[in-house]
């Protein structure tokens, strides 16, 4: 539950980073147009608080949202760093972040 509730935190920030002119260029090579900046911000701000659900069935409420800000964190400087270090990279992890967490959760 926490590799999903962590990837979908990533895809969260990932896609609110994209929703910027300066980082959509870093990893396109051209600024947003406005319908798509939408979809970036509206699929953002709906993952974060989504990837808080997963730490709250496993952990309870006072202990998986305390988790869940630590995640925020943690998935924050990976994109911080991805953007600064490997731009065009960030995307196919973000993408393929959630999905290869889910087999996670049969172990």
């Amino acid at each position: 539950m926490i590799w999903l509730s962590l990837a979908l935190c990533f895809s969260g920030f990932t896609a609110l980073c994209l929703s910027m002119d300066r980082h959509h260029q870093q990893v396109f090579g051209q600024k947003p147009p406005q319908p798509e900046r939408l979809i970036f911000q509206i699929g953002g701000w709906l993952t974060l608080p989504i990837a808080c659900t997963p730490c709250i069935l496993a952990f309870g409420p006072s202990i998986g949202i305390a988790l869940w800000i630590a995640e925020l964190s943690l998935a924050a400087l990976s994109v911080l760093l991805l953007l600064s270090y490997r731009p065009r990279l960030i995307l196919p992890l973000a993408l393929a972040a959630p999905s290869i967490s889910l087999p996670l959760l049969l172990f």
